[in-house]
C-alpha cells in the first residue's frame, strides 16, 4: 500500500488524536485545506524516520531502486539538512573540506560547524567569466595543493545547469581515499530527463544530495541524500541525520516523497517533459535572426561537460535581464526562477503544463516583434562572475564568525577581513565569505543591483568585519 493511501486509512480508523499535532485533524481549521487530514506524527503503524523498519523503509527502499544508491535516506529538511549531514559525516572534528568556490552557503555552514578549513578550486570559467564546470584534471591539482583534505565537494548541476564529468572527478577522489560528494540539489532529474546525463551515483559519487522539489513532483522542502560505494559507511550518515534533520519530520512530505518516486517510474512523466522542452527550444530557434536567445553564448557541445536542457536562460538583443522580467510577469504572467542583469532564468519542470508551453512560445514571439538593436550598453548581459578569482582568506570561516568586529559602511570595508556572509539570494552562494577579504570586485558586484543577503538578514549597506 501506498504512503499516502496508509495514511488516509489511518485518519478514517476512528481513534480519537490524543497525540500530536494540536490540529487534531479537525477540518474546523479550513486554513489547512484539507491538509490536516493526513498530518501525522509517530504513531503506532506509522514507522519513524530515524528508525525506519515500515512506510518509510520501504519509501527509501523505492529511492535506492530508482536511483541506484546502496542507501538513500528521506530529506525533509530540503538538500541543506542532506548537504549539513554529509559533510558533517567526513568532516567532524576539523577535517579539511575541498569544494568549489560557488557552493552553497549550507556547504559554508557546515565547514563552520565541523571547525574545518576549506580549500578551494575553480571551476572553468568562460570567456566573460561565467562559472562552467569542473575538470578532473582541476580536482588532481587541488588535492595535490591539499594532501590532508578529507573530501571534496561538487556542485553538479550548477545553479546555471553546466554539469561536471563526475566520473573523472570520483576516480581521481578514490584514487587518492577520498571520497567525493556532489550537491545534485538541482539534478534529481538527470537521467531520467535527459537519459544521456549518468546520474552522480551511477558516475561513482560517494554521497549525492537532491532536493526533488526543484524540478519533480514533490513538496517544497523534500530531497533525498544517496550513499554509494564503500567510502562512507551508511550508519554514520544516519548518525548524522539524526543531528542536522528535524525529529519531528512532516509526513505529509515523506507522502509527498513516495508519491514523486512512483510517478517517476512511469516514463510518460519524462516524455511530455521532453516534448515540452523540445518545442520551446525550435520556438526559440526560430526567433534568433531576431535576437532571442534560450541559450548562453558558452553553450556549445565542446565548451562544457554537459548541460541541463531543462535550465532556459532566455535572452534577447537589446534588452536587459530586469526589462525582460517585467515583459514576463506583466504581459504574460510568468514568474522566471531568477533575474540576472542580462537575462533570466526560467526552471521547467515535471509539472508543467501545455499551456505553459504556449505561454512561453509567445513571449519569444513578442521578444521577436519588439526588437531592438544591441547596444554597447546592452552588452553587459553576461557579466563577469564574481567567483572567477578567490578572494584571500586569511582566517578560517568559524574563527572569522566569532571574531570581535565593527560595522562599517560597504565602500570603507574595502581591504578589511569580513566577519560575515554576504551572498546574492538566489541562488544562495557567498560573494563574501567570513575571514575573506573584501575587494574592490566584491564591493562591484554587490551594488550591481542584485538581491544580497547577509548573515543578519537583509543586506543594509553595512557590513561586518574583524577588528
Amino acid at each position: 500500500m501506498r504512503f499516502y493511501d496508509i495514511l488516509k486509512q489511518t485518519s478514517e480508523h476512528g481513534r480519537a488524536p490524543y497525540h500530536m499535532p494540536g490540529h487534531k485533524r479537525n477540518p474546523a481549521f479550513d486554513y489547512l485545506a484539507g491538509m490536516g487530514e493526513i498530518d501525522f506524527t509517530e504513531i503506532d503503524g506509522l514507522d519513524n524516520l530515524h528508525s525506519p523498519a515500515g512506510i518509510i523503509r520501504d519509501t527509501m527502499d523505492l529511492a535506492k531502486e530508482i536511483y541506484g544508491a546502496k542507501e538513500s535516506f528521506l530529506l525533509v529538511n530540503g538538500s541543506t539538512g542532506g548537504i549539513l549531514s554529509a559533510i558533517y559525516t567526513v568532516c567532524r572534528g576539523g577535517k579539511p573540506l575541498i569544494t568549489v568556490r560557488n557552493a552553497h552557503k549550507s556547504v559554508y555552514n557546515a565547514a563552520v560547524l565541523c571547525g574545518s578549513p576549506v580549500h578551494y578550486l575553480l571551476p572553468r570559467l568562460a570567456d566573460d567569466g561565467l562559472v562552467l564546470d569542473v575538470t578532473p584534471e582541476a580536482a588532481a591539482r587541488a588535492i595535490e595543493d591539499a594532501p590532508e583534505a578529507a573530501a571534496m565537494l561538487i556542485t553538479s548541476p550548477t545553479y546555471d545547469g553546466v554539469i561536471s564529468d563526475i566520473a573523472g572527478i570520483a576516480m581521481v577522489c578514490h584514487a587518492h581515499g577520498i571520497p567525493l560528494i556532489v550537491d545534485a540539489a538541482h539534478g534529481a532529474h538527470l537521467g531520467f530527463l535527459e537519459e544521456n546525463i549518468a546520474l552522480p551515483v551511477e558516475c561513482g559519487a560517494d554521497l549525492v544530495i537532491m532536493s526533488l522539489h526543484k524540478t519533480l513532483p514533490s513538496l517544497t522542502q523534500t530531497g533525498l541524500l544517496h550513499v554509494a560505494g564503500d567510502l562512507v559507511d551508511p550508519a554514520t550518515v544516519m548518525q548524522s541525520l539524526t543531528i542536522f534533520e528535524t525529529s519531528s519530520p512532516s509526513y505529509l512530505f515523506m507522502a509527498s516523497i513516495d508519491g514523486c518516486l512512483h510517478e517517476m517510474k512511469n516514463p510518460a512523466l519524462f516524455a511530455a517533459w521532453r516534448a515540452r522542452l523540445a518545442r520551446l527550444y525550435r520556438e526559440a530557434r526560430f526567433r534568433e535572426r531576431a535576437g532571442v536567445h534560450l541559450r548562453h553564448p558558452w553553450q556549445n557541445p565542446d565548451s562544457v561537460f554537459a548541460f541541463d536542457e531543462s535550465k532556459l536562460i532566455l535572452s534577447c538583443d537589446g534588452y536587459s535581464g530586469e526589462e525582460l522580467a517585467e515583459i514576463l510577469r506583466e504581459k504574460f504572467a510568468v514568474e522566471p526562477e531568477m533575474t540576472a542583469h542580462g537575462y533570466v532564468l526560467l526552471m521547467t519542470g515535471a509539472g508543467d503544463s501545455d499551456e505553459m508551453t504556449d505561454r512561453l512560445c509567445a513571449v519569444f514571439a513578442y521578444l521577436a516583434d519588439h526588437r531592438r538593436p544591441a547596444s554597447a550598453e546592452a552588452e553587459h548581459k553576461f557579466c563577469a562572475s564574481p567567483y572567477a578569482v578567490i578572494p584571500e582568506s586569511e582566517m578560517l570561516l568559524s574563527n572569522a564568525l566569532e571574531a570581535e568586529s565593527e560595522v562599517l559602511p560597504l565602500e570603507k570595508a574595502c581591504g578589511r577581513i569580513s566577519a560575515e556572509f554576504i551572498m546574492p539570494y538566489p541562488p544562495g552562494i557567498p560573494l563574501i565569505a567570513p575571514g575573506e577579504e573584501i575587494t574592490e570586485e566584491r564591493i562591484a558586484a554587490i551594488r550591481g543591483g542584485i538581491n544580497v543577503l547577509t548573515s543578519r538578514g537583509e543586506f543594509d549597506g553595512t557590513v561586518h568585519v574583524v577588528v
